[in-house]
């Protein structure tokens, strides 16, 4: 008899280690989190934001919180940055509160947004975030 409750206490802490050895890799399987950055732009022409990584594939979007110009139209261009320069896409999107331009499916790497208007002596400013998926 004393020899079967040794063997079950073996097996219960084996099948509890077993448990969280699985519990703890699934909680280690996201290796990226959700992370934004809020930006002051004022621009008459082009502005560029401060460079970003992403840590996974996955979708970047850029918000407008406030601006002063809620007619104006501002093109919102995503650029990678690491290896060779190139243009991702962009979107036009009215310079006011909630208008958001949406790139999907990046891949993971360094990215920053274009912020450009028509020249027309008039300033933007403004507030905007950028979201996307950050390395851990």
């Amino acid at each position: 008899m004393p020899r079967s409750l040794a063997v079950t206490r073996h097996l219960t802490r084996t099948a509890v280690t077993a448990c969280c050895a699985t519990a703890l890799a699934l909680t280690q399987a996201a290796q990226a989190h959700a992370a934004s950055r809020t930006v002051n732009f004022s621009y008459q022409h082009l502005w560029t934001t401060p460079e970003f990584t992403t840590g996974i594939r996955g979708a970047i979007h850029f918000t407008v919180k406030r601006c002063d110009h809620t007619s104006g139209d501002m093109t919102v261009l995503l650029r990678r940055t690491d290896g060779f320069n190139y243009d991702v896409g962009s979107e036009t999107i009215k310079c006011r509160a909630g208008q958001t331009a949406n790139f999907d499916d990046d891949p993971a790497g360094t990215y920053e947004f274009e912020l450009g208007k028509l020249d027309n002596g008039k300033f933007f400013k403004g507030t905007a975030t950028y979201s996307f998926n950050a390395a851990r």
